[in-house]
């Protein structure tokens, strides 16, 4: 899960790690006020649980299964589980977040629900397997709820219309596809074969499929129709002070166009933040979501990849005999972009969530301002049509869409983006229309702006490569959230399973570094996002680092800004803590949808 503190734990190398996936598998609770997770250990069960527990009795008892738990490993019994499959190398969810840790994570259970604010959606929270939300709508609601820990104030205070907030998800394959069976896919068939009440199942699975709809329905209360026949006040209780609306939740609007999908929302959704016209309801904040059980149901995503794309235990093997030098490759680096060895991509789940809103806003509200968006672009050149041929081609055009957006609308010319965060799939045909289109779309863009001489190197990173794989829909979100870190200042990842560069790729890759090592970023720099997707889908995003010059560049209130500067320091170093704090308490998403829900009129 890309935005989690594990995750940003493990690029960065940091000591505090291994307490993180600690504290993810239940093995330890953190105390939230400590500054290091290495110093807030406390054993959560067993004979010792409520003792303090040290660094190194956690590298003592569970180092070796934490690690091994974890990123791109072989899945045992994956061909038992679908014999059709054609892999058994991927990278799910770690320890037991698949079952029931992420529903203990995130306060899901039904127990977590029914003792909650949220008691009414009780039915969509059984521990039946057949009755409770589907694994991607759990990504969802983990990693988008989980965006809001950054928030100082109630979402509904900072926007008391509902109607200024909206819920902007993608997702690639996962969850729309499941509506067609009565049962979940991965549950286990009632006595007796089918249901009885198959009407009621399929209505469960159709809402715990739809992630972003669950996250909307837990923020803006919501009740069906025959609850409100039968308790008409319950309706009134939805009732808006803005005469002719009522507090309900917005569809959320998803996007779903393969492995572009996060960052052609972004593209579809910024110009309504900056829209205005007579009647609009302009959003004030956008959750920008996505997320991906890839490998459910019963792992047929990985039969759509066919063997040709995917890295298999065969091919591993293969690759590390072919090695004379006896360098070979583990299963956890076995995603290996611009490398040689780069012969299939490894599919995973994820889920992340970032907020998304306009610089007024964010400084009349005093919000952390981590990051520009400076430009966006995307494009679909083989006319959308979902077959594998369209990857590359013409990929560059939603690129240079957002290189001329940040030149002209913001004055940030081509050179002034050094780090880019590849699609990076894996495949040695990918890694060249990867880096050849990026180099395509930088001297157009260059071309375009008057830039002569060559251009500088611009460092190259890929999220997917540290060892969490592809999560389709949701890799835009999770490269966004890297190359944030980047233009903060702080370490951004290079491709760490880099080792002997593609001999294709010489001639290209000589405009970009290459290097396993970490970027350590630039907290005044910029950074692009640039992915492409299933039949010639492409999105693009440009970021740059926010800064007091970078903030002057932009018509505000003086007074306003000026106020937001003195305070900022103070501001982000309350967020970070904030975010500690919840990000380390228990049932993460529960206890940001009951603060920052919309509960109705009293």
């Amino acid at each position: 899960m890309g935005s989690t503190e594990t995750y940003q734990a493990l690029v960065a190398r940091s000591e505090e790690f291994l307490p993180l996936a600690a504290f993810d598998a239940g093995l330890v609770e953190i105390d939230p006020t400590a500054e290091s997770a290495v110093h807030g250990m406390r054993w959560a069960t067993g004979e010792h649980a409520g003792e303090r527990a040290t660094l190194e009795d956690l590298r003592r008892l569970h180092g070796d299964s934490l690690r091994a738990n974890l990123g791109i490993r072989h899945v045992p019994g994956v061909r038992t589980l679908a014999p059709r499959v054609v892999t058994d190398i991927a990278a799910p969810l770690p320890h037991d977040l698949e079952t029931v840790g992420l529903r203990r994570l995130a306060g899901l259970r039904f127990d977590d629900i029914r003792g909650s604010g949220l008691k009414d959606m009780h039915g969509l929270f059984q521990d039946d397997p057949l009755l409770s939300p589907s694994l991607q709508s759990q990504l969802f609601a983990y990693g988008a709820l989980g965006a809001l820990a950054g928030l100082p104030r109630p979402l509904s205070e900072l926007v008391p219309n509902p109607f200024g907030f909206r819920v902007v998800s993608a997702t690639a394959f996962g969850g729309m596809e499941a509506l067609g069976h009565w049962l979940r896919p991965d549950a286990p068939l009632p006595e007796g074969g089918l249901p009885k009440d198959t009407f009621a199942v399929r209505l469960s699975h159709s809402l715990g499929s739809h992630g972003p709809a669950l996250v909307s329905t837990m923020l803006a209360p919501s009740y069906s129709i025959s609850r409100v026949l039968k308790n008409p006040a319950l309706r009134e209780s939805l009732k808006s002070d803005d005469v002719g609306f009522m507090r309900v939740p917005q569809t959320p609007m998803t996007v779903v166009g393969a492995c572009a999908s996060s960052l052609v929302a972004l593209a579809d959704i910024a110009p309504q933040l900056l829209f205005d016209y007579p009647g609009f309801q302009k959003p004030q904040i956008v959750l920008l979501t996505a997320a991906d059980a890839a490998l459910q149901p019963s792992y047929g995503i990985l039969e759509a990849f066919g063997g040709g794309a995917l890295m298999t235990g065969e091919k591993l093997a293969a690759k590390n005999a072919a090695h004379v030098d006896g360098m070979n490759r583990s299963v956890h680096d076995s995603l290996a972009p611009f490398d040689v060895d780069a012969d299939g991509t490894v599919v995973g789940h994820g889920g992340s969530g970032l907020l998304v809103t306009t610089l007024e806003f964010a400084l009349r509200n005093q919000l952390d301002i981590t990051s520009i968006i400076v430009g966006w672009g995307q494009s679909a050149e083989a006319g959308g049509k979902a077959h594998f041929a369209g990857v590359g081609f013409g990929g560059e055009n939603a690129l240079v869409q957002a290189l001329d957006m940040a030149y002209q609308g913001h004055g940030y010319g081509v050179s002034e983006f050094q780090y880019l965060a590849a699609h990076a799939t894996g495949t040695r045909t990918n890694s060249k229309t990867d880096l050849g289109t990026a180099l395509a779309g930088l001297r157009g863009a260059a071309q375009r702006q008057g830039f002569e001489g060559e251009l500088p190197k611009v460092f190259v990173g890929t999220p997917k490569a540290v060892g969490d794989g592809h999560t389709m829909g949701e890799t835009g979100l999770k490269a966004l959230s890297q190359a944030l870190q980047f233009v903060l200042g702080r370490q951004a990842p290079g491709v760490p399973t880099l080792r002997r560069l593609d001999p294709d790729l010489a001639d290209v890759a000589g405009h970009f570094l290459l290097q396993a090592e970490p970027s350590p970023g630039n907290a005044n720099g910029g950074a692009i996002c640039a992915t492409q997707g299933f039949g010639g889908y492409n999105g693009a995003v440009a970021l740059r680092s926010a800064t007091p010059e970078a903030l002057a560049r932009y018509e505000c209130d003086a007074d306003v800004l000026a106020a937001y500067l003195d305070a900022w320091v103070a501001i982000r170093a309350e967020r970070e803590r904030r975010e500690r704090v919840f990000r380390r308490g228990p049932k993460l998403a529960l206890a940001m949808a009951e603060m920052h829900r919309w509960i109705g009129l009293d």
